[in-house]
């Protein structure tokens, strides 16, 4: 029997194995639920079926936050996913502004999404998307009940909105001070400065393209999209089949984290600590990358 330390530590790593495998077992039914391609219209809306559409979006109703998330934007903004973050920089008096968004290391501490009245062209009429399946599969959290400053909690175990595998939004990414928000969000305290966190956004303009995929449900004569507990809702602006490819990378990036720990971990039992070892390493060399680039953006920051 392995000593009560290196039992300890194999109960460590088996944790994070099944946090792991939990995600990528996600992934994986997701991946099946994708349409194999972009599709047309449908002939004939029916309420209850599972619909899968690829059109130009149309925006009846702006997201009421759309000028603080989208800088200069020139179409109506449909809908946005955005994730929250504070900086290593928050003892200090840095602020975004004087240090630039890509200099500092930031950390995600919610993620949610906001949208208007929008949907999707499908030929002869519009499908309206309701998202809110979405905020409510993973506890996303509503903007204007976000509360900036205190202590910002920070678990590298949370699966956010953000990086669910339902959503795959690439083509515009914005970086927006929280002063942006000063109307919108909640301050722990007067003293907050909310040019200090960062709001990333994710936003779909009117006349993008997209693809969706959920259960069409009639309301009052009209169709729409939305997510139920067997139908998820998939979104993306990619196209269904960029979605797939990066499905199918993340998945195959989560098993072979899974079976290097499920190594290190069986390893450990057998009381042979070479893959320990090299593991360890392996972490250690990570931190220094990691610690050299930041090294160099900050004397970059210190030249200019």
């Amino acid at each position: 029997m392995p000593p009560t330390i290196v039992l300890i530590l194999v109960g460590f790593l088996v944790s994070i194995v099944l946090a792991n495998g939990y995600r990528t077992l996600t992934a994986l039914l997701v991946l099946r639920s994708l349409p194999s391609g972009d599709t047309d219209s449908p002939s004939a809306i029916v309420d209850g079926e599972t619909v899968a559409l690829t059109g130009e979006l149309t925006v009846e109703e702006p997201v009421e936050t759309a000028a603080a998330a989208v800088r200069d934007a020139d179409r109506p903004v449909g809908a946005y996913l955005w994730q929250s973050r504070f900086s290593d920089n928050s003892n200090s008096d840095l602020t975004i502004e004087d240090w630039g968004w890509e200099r500092q290391h930031w950390h995600t501490f919610a993620s949610g999404i906001e949208w208007g009245r929008f949907g999707v062209d499908a030929g002869s009429q519009t499908v309206r998307i309701d998202p809110s399946w979405l905020r409510t599969k993973l506890a996303a959290e509503r903007l204007e009940d976000l509360e900036i400053g205190g202590v910002n909690k920070h678990d590298r175990l949370s699966v956010y909105l953000w990086d669910s595998w339902y959503t795959y939004l690439r083509d515009c990414v914005e970086h927006r001070s929280f002063q942006r928000f000063a109307g919108y969000v909640q301050r722990h305290n007067d003293g907050i400065d909310l040019d200090r966190y960062l709001l990333e956004a994710r936003p779909l303009l009117e006349g993008d393209e997209v693809s969706i995929s959920g259960e069409i449900h009639v309301e009052q004569g009209e169709p729409v999209l939305r997510g139920t507990d067997n139908v998820p809702l998939l979104l993306t602006d990619k196209g269904f089949g960029e979605h797939r490819n990066w499905l199918k990378r993340q998945i195959l990036r989560k098993g072979a984290f899974i079976t290097g720990l499920l190594v290190v971990a069986v390893s450990l039992w057998l009381e042979f600590y070479i893959p320990l070892g090299i593991l360890v390493v392996s972490w250690l060399l990570y931190g220094v990358y990691h610690f050299v680039q930041d090294a160099g953006v900050f004397l970059e920051w210190i030249r200019s």
